[in-house]
């Protein structure tokens, strides 16, 4: 076992984790019949360089009224932990760097050691983790994305987590849709056109007659069959049947939702996986309050018996369903088929707007989610054709619980859409955009560094809630006051339904474009923030 002198500051932060973990804390566990259960909280982390962080939300497991975290790093390079002076080792050897570690209480801040083995010797580095809400998704704030998909589920990035992160079609993902194609061909069934896409590259839809084959990555397949047709024989078990017409579908991924309403199918939708008061979509709020559309409970705990009643056909999940595979086999056990939409790992930002086209066959209007892509795009068709680069640095964040500032990364669709429009991030300690997470954690003070001298600052209301003045910004530090942005009235916030509403990403660009160069725009997801001095 290695040996090494600990630091000073190791010494009395271990102390520190002693004294507080000898203090009496209130058990927190569910009321309940003491059964296992998953939930995923936001976390933000206070402490290092700012290089590496804890992938947020992260996975909580209660079990007979104890809780356990399970913490999942951005680095391979940390051996161990350290929590209430009981060390923990690594899981997840050769992978990021994971650790399972006992919780007492969520209204608390949790401090923790954490060894690294990065730099020339191995370092102990002292951190504190702050509890944030519950989440459904993957609006994370260290790390994810913005899921996102919105709503109490996804709040950020159209939410998932993983946003923007993608990958190769696996191996067996390819030769199960080759082996479905193949079945498709001798039942008879001759391919007659594919879907055409623009940017989305998460899924794929090939037309076979009356059928239709739909491949979405890292997912898996789907045949979309007619009413009272037959799939073929020899079609490979792993390929998901969806017979038509889907029109009781139970929608849990937020970020559908307009999506479908756009394309005029929300009365396809029976049964929400999100609160009412979770939702900003005002049609959906309508058809709760009017009982048209029945809440039956989260991604992870359905309820199995109203779906069951309403007759459903099609459960629209995020990937956070794959967090719950329990969940996701049950309804599958209950002939409920499980459509996970991936949605927020588009790589590029109009990407996430072009599901509006596999809604659209699902639900048998195809005409209309084309017509309404087509819109957008003619829309935004001047920015896309031109290269008017400004010149101008902008920068996207919030304020976290902890004190943190949370910012886009340079591989994020945010990021991508400010450049669409014209201009670059100002921040220079984001990675290189190679990073499977849409945003980071920065310190103040890095953030001021970066920041200060920024042509437009734009805060994202997603996480924190919206803000109304300069002044309220300045609350949150004063050393806003210094900012370019600030003293020359170029800040913005952004109405906290973005993330729920994909179908605004063309909105969303046409708004960064009209900021960006100064043009009069009637703003749909931005709000200019004033002085409250300035307005009295």
């Amino acid at each position: 076992m290695r040996i090494r002198k600990k630091s000073f500051f190791s010494l009395l932060f271990f102390i520190l984790v002693m004294m507080t973990a000898s203090c009496t804390m209130q058990e927190v566990s569910l009321a309940a019949s003491g059964q296992e259960e998953t939930r995923h909280y936001e976390i933000t982390l206070e402490g290092g360089t700012g290089k590496a962080g804890i992938q947020s939300p992260v996975e909580v497991r209660f079990k007979d009224g104890s809780m356990t975290a399970r913490l999942v790093w951005t680095s391979k390079n940390y051996d161990y932990m350290i929590v209430d002076g009981i060390r923990y080792d690594n899981e997840n050897a050769g992978g990021d760097s994971t650790f399972t570690i006992p919780v007492k209480r969520l209204d608390q801040p949790l401090p923790v050691i954490g060894d690294t083995v990065a730099m020339s010797e191995p370092h102990e580095i002292a951190y504190v983790i702050y509890w944030g809400e519950e989440v459904d998704s993957g609006a994370g704030t260290d790390s994810r994305a913005e899921a996102d998909d919105g709503g109490e589920a996804d709040t950020d990035g159209g939410g998932e987590a993983d946003s923007g992160a993608t990958s190769e079609p696996s191996e067996t993902e390819q030769t199960e849709t080759a082996l479905a194609a193949e079945a498709m061909r001798r039942s008879g069934l001759s391919e007659t056109g594919s879907l055409s896409l623009l940017y989305a590259d998460q899924f794929d839809v090939r037309f076979y007659g009356d059928c239709t084959l739909i491949h979405i990555e890292n997912t898996g397949d789907y045949l979309l069959i007619p009413e009272g047709g037959k799939a073929p024989d020899q079609l490979p078990e792993d390929v998901v049947v969806l017979e038509k017409p889907l029109d009781t579908a139970y929608l849990v991924s937020s970020s559908a939702a307009d999506l479908i309403e756009h394309c005029g199918a929300l009365d396809n939708i029976r049964l929400s996986g999100v609160r009412k008061s979770d939702w900003y979509n005002a049609a959906i709020r309508t058809a709760m309050e009017e009982g048209r559309i029945l809440y039956a409970g989260k991604y992870r705990a359905p309820d199995y018996e109203k779906i069951l009643a309403a007759g459903c056909d099609l459960a629209i999940e995020n990937t956070m369903i794959f967090h719950e595979p329990a969940v996701k086999e049950k309804l599958e056990e209950l002939g409920i088929p499980v459509l996970v939409e991936r949605s927020s790992y588009e790589t590029h930002p109009l990407g996430r707007l072009e599901w509006i086209k596999l809604y659209g066959v699902l639900f048998d209007c195809q005409t209309e989610a084309q017509a309404y892509f087509d819109r957008q795009m003619e829309a935004v068709r001047p920015i896309l054709e031109k290269k008017r680069d400004t010149g101008k640095t902008v920068v996207f964040f919030y304020i976290t619980a902890g004190g943190l500032v949370n910012v886009r990364r340079p591989g994020d669709y945010i990021t991508k859409m400010i450049e669409l429009a014209g201009a670059k991030s100002a921040l220079s300690r984001t990675g290189n955009g190679e990073e499977s997470f849409s945003s980071m954690n920065m310190q103040m003070e890095d953030f001021y560094q970066d920041a200060a001298d920024a042509d437009i600052l734009i805060y994202n209301s997603t996480i924190g809630g919206e803000i109304t003045s300069v002044e309220e910004l300045l609350k949150k530090s004063s050393l806003f006051q210094d900012f370019k942005a600030v003293k020359e009235g170029n800040v913005y916030c952004t109405q906290r339904s973005l993330f729920q509403q994909t179908s605004g990403m063309a909105d969303f660009l046409l708004d960064l474009d009209a900021v960006i160069h100064e043009e009069d725009r009637d703003f749909v997801y931005l709000n200019r923030l004033e002085s409250s001095e300035t307005n009295s």
